[in-house]
């Protein structure tokens, strides 16, 4: 008698403990009023202390390999993915505490989990708007699931906000003994595009690249946290009397440490980069830049109404100061998509590979205009040099070399502009459907 192989016949299931007329509720945790209020027949929210559920209409809802399903009706036949959307607000640690986990605060029903373990369902953690990917936070993943609850790491999905995750997970993986058959899949998903996307889709949006005006600026950086890489840049823009040449945001206090700019610089750096006290105190004097006097993080990140953009159509190039640049997990925040839809050139400052992972996105570069080895550079300090390097160069061009760039670099701006108008939840959810597929046997 021939072994019987289970047969993959989509629709998968996507899984809700608490549906309404508008849709699921979060399965994180046990709905609040709130939550009743949001989905609703004719009702809303406004609270911003509502963590509401987007995941289903974000990534799920317009995909035919999908559908909409509560707990009740799953059975041992169905493929299935329960999902979990876990964010700052509580620490991530605190997610996957033996027996005070998000199983144990969402009261997850056991049928779910049997068939998870027995069947053909997946646990899906939704975590793109962090990259959370660090050993301890491995490790608190792999001994919540495998050890404490038994279920096979192959049936948890990880949907997370670092684009070089896979790659980090697997050495993880390899330094600690884990065979291929029992590591979760790994997915990265660069949420803010979805938001960058929606509103480069907006109609009447879409701007003009002029070709035959040079901007009053060379560059444009926004900054709002103290992050050491973003100090150093400024520092070294100020070396290459760049600053004043620049857009160049930067408080004189951090709005959430309250630590003031001039106990930042990192003395190793500084000595590295060559850049001395005369700098720092030139730069402080200046302080604080401010472009536009938003103060609201959610304008500030999505810039719905596209209000910054006389300051990129007022600069030539986007200097994009990444989350990470000394770490090892690779994140593409807002601040790597927005210069997209205003049809800016830029230069990443950023992990190293973060060019890299933009191609591999479809977004084009400037390699024929700079030189970006800067992104292949694993060293960070060399690497922030490399760019400085890079700037000073550009700082050096006159109007005719600007006006040249400008008309070359035109058919590239139109095709970051469209590719970013492709929402890349959309193809996350064939990226879920395929990887579910490769794990049937």
């Amino acid at each position: 008698m021939l072994p019987i192989f289970p047969t993959f016949k989509p629709p998968i299931k996507v899984v809700y403990s608490w549906i309404g007329p508008r849709g699921p509720i979060i399965n994180t945790e046990l709905p609040n009023i709130l939550a009743y209020a949001c989905v609703a027949e004719g009702a809303a929210t406004t609270s911003n202390k509502f963590w509401s559920d987007d995941l289903w209409w974000r990534v799920f809802s317009q995909n035919n390999n999908f559908t909409l399903a509560p707990t009740w009706n799953i059975n041992a036949h169905d493929y299935f993915i329960y999902p979990y959307t876990i964010g700052w607000r509580v620490e991530f640690r605190n997610h996957f505490a033996a027996n005070a986990g998000i199983f144990e605060f969402s009261h997850i029903p056991k049928s779910i989990i049997h068939h998870v373990i027995c069947n053909k369902g997946y646990i899906l953690i939704d975590c793109t708007a962090e990259a959370w990917v660090r050993p301890e936070q491995l490790n608190q993943m792999h001994s919540y699931f495998s050890h404490f609850n038994r279920i096979p790491m192959k049936k948890i999905i990880y949907l997370n906000g670092c684009m070089n995750s896979e790659k980090l997970y697997n050495e993880w993986c390899d330094n600690n003994g884990i065979g291929a058959d029992d590591r979760m899949i790994m997915i990265p998903l660069p949420i803010s595009q979805s938001d960058i996307s929606r509103n480069a889709n907006s109609p009447n949006l879409e701007p003009d690249y002029n070709t035959e005006v040079v901007p009053e600026k060379l560059f444009l950086c926004w900054n709002r946290r103290f992050r050491l890489h973003r100090t150093m840049l400024a520092l070294g823009l100020e070396k290459s009397n760049l600053i004043d040449r620049s857009y160049y945001s930067m408080g004189k206090v951090d709005p959430e440490s309250l630590n003031d700019f001039i106990n930042t610089p990192d003395p190793h750096w500084m000595e590295r980069l060559a850049i001395d006290p005369l700098h720092i105190l030139k730069f402080t004097q200046k302080l604080p830049l401010v472009l536009d006097n938003e103060t609201d993080i959610v304008k500030m990140c999505g810039d719905h109404d596209s209000a910054a953009r006389p300051f990129y159509q007022n600069s030539l190039v986007s200097l994009i100061t990444e989350t990470n640049f000394s770490l090892p997990e690779l994140t593409l925040t807002e601040k790597s998509f927005k210069q997209f839809k205003e049809k800016h050139p830029f230069i990443i400052v950023g992990v190293n590979g973060a060019l890299k992972s933009l191609r591999e996105l479809g977004f084009m570069t400037f390699s024929e205009f700079w030189d970006e080895s800067y992104d292949e550079e694993p060293d960070a300090i060399s690497r922030l040099r490399k760019i400085i390097e890079v700037c000073s160069e550009i700082g050096s061009w006159d109007n005719e070399k600007i006006l040249d760039f400008k008309r070359k670099v035109k058919p590239i701006v139109q095709h970051n502009y469209n590719i970013v108008k492709v929402d890349l939840s959309r193809k996350a959810a064939d990226t879920i459907k395929n990887k579910i597929k490769e794990t049937i046997k």
